[in-house]
């Protein structure tokens, strides 16, 4: 009983110190994740491992250019690149796996995706992904996403946090595989019917000696259940070049424009307007459960009977749920404002192309989300961060709009 108790008690303090670690951001795993290794001072810090880092940011960038997994994992066993699980043997780690079967492994898809998949390159730390239920129970559990230790900028990024997330777009695209050792399409995967939402897909039609290639509508292809509409790939890469190019010109108006007319301020004035009204909101609901509180004293005390109690309690309980409601909508709010103020990277995604010419894979991922072709031949795109460029904008049309009437006083 004794030996019981000592073991569950040894067990559950054990597990309180690594989840104090994890919360703080101290790495706790055996080995760092392949482009990584530990800091030699600190082993619960990670630093960047430079030939291994110099893999993962090619690995980014080839599927940033279209090259599918397979042909990744080709390409770095004919470099002879070492897998992760032989870069550590190599490197005099004790690590062993029960994937491996011979001298020496070799890349496969699955090691690139998992590398594509984690954001750890970004300086982020996720821990505490899985669990035992007890000491004596050694079975492993995979825990909830919103119980995992999540912690940012714990180490220096690998890959950007604009090219991670773009990649895990590419990642969830439904794009057509290409030939092996050849990248995907241009707009694989971008193209939408804008008359019934459906993908467009790619249709050769020969013509003579010359093949000429179109996007149609897969629903009115293959169900006809859509408008014969069809747009040719030249015409389209045409038409996206061109808007691209306004756009980015758009974008870089628009940054000008939110330094001369001092945006930011005004930005700055609005989250503290949120946040007044959010102090306002938390001093109703210490208001509430204070009266809450005081209701049941009141009835011991005979102040007030029964009826008057549920009463009281009823009203009181309604403006505590409202004000908890108001509470959590201004602090999402003020948490979009404080986003929006913060997050300024896509204005240089797109400004660093102020100077295309051409459109490739990755520029295409990067800055459109995607296109629509409609049966008039028109074609919508819509490019990334286009709620931020909306946002900005209207900031600086209100900022103008204050800035002309003080100059007319």
């Amino acid at each position: 009983m004794f030996n019981e108790a000592y073991c569950r008690d040894t067990s559950i303090k054990i597990r309180s110190q690594l989840e104090i670690k994890r919360q703080r951001g101290d790495f706790i795993g055996s080995f760092a994740v392949f482009g990584y290794k530990k800091d030699p001072v600190d082993h619960h810090k990670l630093v960047i491992d430079d030939f291994a880092a110099d893999v993962v940011r090619d690995i980014f960038n080839w599927k940033l250019d279209g090259i599918s997994a397979i042909d990744i994992a080709a390409r770095l066993n004919v470099g002879g690149i070492p897998t992760p699980m032989d870069y550590k043997l190599s490197q005099g780690m004790r690590y062993t796996t029960a994937f491996r079967v011979k001298e020496h492994s070799r890349w496969s898809a699955g090691m690139v995706l998992r590398i594509l998949k984690n954001p750890v390159y970004t300086g982020v730390l996720e821990q505490g992904r899985v669990t035992t239920p007890s000491y004596r129970v050694k079975r492993l559990v995979h825990k909830p996403r919103d119980q995992w230790a999540v912690v940012e900028n714990c180490h220096e990024p690998i890959i950007s946090k604009c090219d991670f997330e773009t990649t895990r777009r590419v990642l969830a695209m439904d794009t057509r595989t290409a030939e092996v050792g050849q990248p995907v399409e241009l707009f694989s995967g971008m193209v939408y019917c804008g008359e019934c939402g459906g993908p467009m897909v790619r249709k050769t039609v020969p013509s003579g000696r010359k093949k000429y290639i179109y996007f149609v509508c897969g629903a009115h292809k293959d169900r006809k259940e859509c408008h014969p509409h069809s747009l040719r790939v030249e015409a389209l890469e045409e038409i996206v070049l061109a808007a691209l190019q306004v756009h980015i010109r758009e974008v870089i108006d628009l940054s000008e424009l939110m330094e001369l007319t001092d945006a930011a301020k005004l930005q700055q004035a609005k989250v503290q307007k949120i946040r007044a009204r959010l102090a306002n909101q938390q001093e109703e609901i210490d208001r509430c459960q204070k009266l809450l509180r005081s209701l049941y004293e009141n009835l011991a005390d005979g102040i007030i009977d029964k009826n008057e109690y549920q009463e009281l309690k009823s009203a009181y309980q309604d403006r505590l749920s409202q004000a908890e409601e108001q509470a959590e909508f201004l602090r999402e709010e003020m948490g979009r404002e404080l986003d929006n103020s913060s997050n300024k990277h896509w204005i240089e995604q797109f400004i660093k192309h102020r100077n295309i010419v051409s459109l490739d894979r990755r520029i295409v991922v990067t800055l459109i989300e995607r296109v629509l072709i409609f049966r008039d031949r028109r074609v919508e795109i819509v490019f990334r961060w286009h709620n931020e460029f909306e946002w900005q904008a209207e900031l600086v049309a209100r900022a103008r709009k204050l800035l002309s009437e003080k100059e007319a006083v």
